[in-house]
């Protein structure tokens, strides 16, 4: 006779189920939330939010087992579209007025008008090299999507201190070289610690200009390297 699962395997089964990919039919519809694929080309991610759909390996390679359930390509929609070039430079201008401080700031959705705002955090704590913050209240409709900050003069990395701060479902991204012209910065979909490289944007340092930091800035092939490719100038609204 079957056991009965124990109600707390339940519990988490039912806050990320795991589901097999259909070979034949086509993934079912979730809600906001989070499940596991298993596909016969990996393992995968799915997140739904208000703003965000998204389906991310969680690793690299085919599975040394050959399944037989269906495949699974990755993907990333903002149900805003794309990101508004203007508020980020609103985001940078903001921030040179910090100088030589780092500064922070959030774009937030609202589910009630389906747009992107900017607000600037509150510091309780800045220098040149760390920041501490307060987020600014936000309506009951409205959740941080994308989540800024700056290393006022230095170069734009991922720090481990960023690692560690970056955690929850977000865009993230870091502002560096703010007392030159031409800023650099690095943006990457943090997916509760798994973080994926957003490439392709204005602000992307010259091949080589500046090494990578660690394994969480390493560049990954595919996808993400597309995903912002209107943020090109010739493809933005005015």
């Amino acid at each position: 006779m079957m056991g009965t699962m124990d109600p707390r395997d339940q519990a988490l089964l039912a806050t990320c189920p795991v589901i097999a990919a259909p070979r034949f039919g086509t993934l079912p519809d979730m809600g906001n939330g989070q499940r596991i694929i298993v596909a016969r080309n990996g393992w995968f991610v799915q997140t739904r939010l208000d703003w965000l759909d998204s389906i991310v390996a969680l690793g690299q390679g085919l599975p040394p087992m050959r399944l037989p359930y269906g495949e699974v390509a990755e993907h990333l929609r903002f149900s805003f579209g794309v990101l508004p070039i203007r508020l980020v430079e609103a985001f940078v201008a903001a921030s040179r007025e910090h100088l030589p401080n780092e500064a922070a700031g959030v774009l937030i959705y609202s589910r009630r008008t389906g747009h992107l705002r900017l607000a600037m955090c509150e510091p309780e704590q800045t220098s040149p090299v760390h920041i501490r913050y307060r987020r600014p209240v936000m309506a009951d409709d409205e959740t941080v999507a994308v989540d800024l900050h700056t290393h006022g003069r230095a170069p734009a990395f991922w720090s481990g201190e960023d690692d560690r701060d970056d955690q929850g479902i977000k865009v993230a991204g870091v502002f560096g070289l703010l007392d030159r012209p031409r800023p650099s910065a690095r943006f990457r979909l943090v997916i509760n610690g798994l973080y994926q490289p957003l490439d392709r944007h204005p602000w992307r340092e010259p091949q080589g200009e500046w090494p990578e930091q660690g394994v969480a800035a390493q560049s990954s092939e595919g996808w993400m390297r597309r995903v912002l490719w209107r943020w090109r100038e010739g493809h933005l609204p005015g």
